[in-house]
């Protein structure tokens, strides 16, 4: 992969140029940080150091390179010209570098990291990982349940192979595979039995959310032309699905349930379905990454194995559904 970078912005083209040396590249380094995070206390954090070895580093190399690189203002920092110009580089760098250690540094097993929710992670991706280990015995899964905007900078920064995306806008990574997802009420065989009862227009009914699940039960609601529940309801908010699903199973309230994520907690009978209906459509997950991945790399492998065993997690949940929908 080639690379190609601007020249740095000057008036003075008769200057001589700043030579890369050892510190140079250190600073250049610190910069990056600064730079990707937009602040020098993010900075400081993702590289275990002080604010102020930061600030240093980051001045020390703008008086080398004589030309300002960040419009510091009390909220965040901006790039110059010149300072977006050291970042493009600096990520193509990154990129070239893991690909050729990737190519030359002899391992006895391929490794993936693979980054997704912590929800997807719980209650679908560790579950089911053992079918990958069969299917592909030479390659091992480090997985990372965390939450973070999809980009670049943040698999360059952190080492991670691939990301599964829920809910998130387009990013500048290549998807490889995706899976729509599918949502419809759950909640406790408790909860399903107050709700049935005789008490079912009058039970004191909770809405359990994590982020985007509050657009899911609209989206749900209009699939089915209904508007349940329609009654006054309390809301409680949670920012992980997981969150939610537990809440739901001790008898807190009803829950949107997505159909890959919830088939586990279905089928232990630890959920049920909190209301005879059909699924909506909602969001898609997406897997995505930013590494070479011909038909036979790992990556390319995982994300194979990814999509189908969605779509197969799936495709039980919606035959439960269906039998519950099923007239007695």
């Amino acid at each position: 992969m080639p690379l190609t970078f601007a020249m740095l912005p000057t008036t003075d083209r008769t200057r001589s140029a700043p030579r890369l040396d050892a510190q140079m590249l250190s600073d250049l380094w610190v910069f990056r940080a600064a730079a990707s995070t937009g602040s020098i206390t993010a900075a400081a954090g993702r590289l275990n150091v002080t604010q102020s070895a930061v600030s240093q580093r980051v001045l020390r190399l703008e008086a080398r390179l004589g030309t300002p690189l960040f419009i510091r203002n009390k909220s965040r920092m901006l790039l110059t010209e010149a300072g977006s110009v050291l970042l493009q580089a600096m990520t193509e760098v990154g990129m070239v570098l893991n690909e050729a250690l990737g190519r030359t540094t002899p391992v006895e097993h391929e490794a993936l990291v693979v980054s997704c929710s912590p929800s997807l992670a719980t209650d679908w991706l560790v579950p089911n990982l053992q079918s990958f280990y069969e299917m592909h015995p030479g390659i091992e899964v480090f997985v990372r349940a965390e939450l973070g905007v999809p980009t670049v900078n943040r698999l360059n920064d952190e080492g991670v192979d691939i990301l599964i995306d829920y809910a998130s806008p387009p990013s500048d990574l290549r998807e490889l595979a995706s899976v729509a997802e599918f949502v419809f009420p759950v909640c406790s065989r408790q909860t399903r039995e107050r709700l049935d009862g005789p008490e079912g227009r009058t039970f004191p009914l909770v809405l359990l959310h994590d982020d985007p699940a509050e657009a899911e039960w609209d989206l749900w609601r209009e699939a089915n032309g209904c508007a349940w529940p329609d009654r006054v309801v309390t809301n409680r908010l949670f920012n992980l699905a997981h969150l939610a699903y537990q809440a739901a199973m001790t008898h807190q309230g009803v829950a949107i349930g997505r159909s890959i994520i919830v088939n586990r907690l279905l089928t232990m009978g630890a959920l049920v379905v909190a209301v005879d209906a059909g699924p909506g459509t909602a969001g898609t997950y997406r897997l995505l990454t930013n590494k070479p991945s011909d038909a036979d790399s790992p990556i390319r492998k995982f994300a194979n194995w990814w999509r189908e065993s969605m779509l197969q997690t799936q495709a039980h949940t919606l035959a439960i559904l269906a039998a519950t929908d099923e007239p007695a």
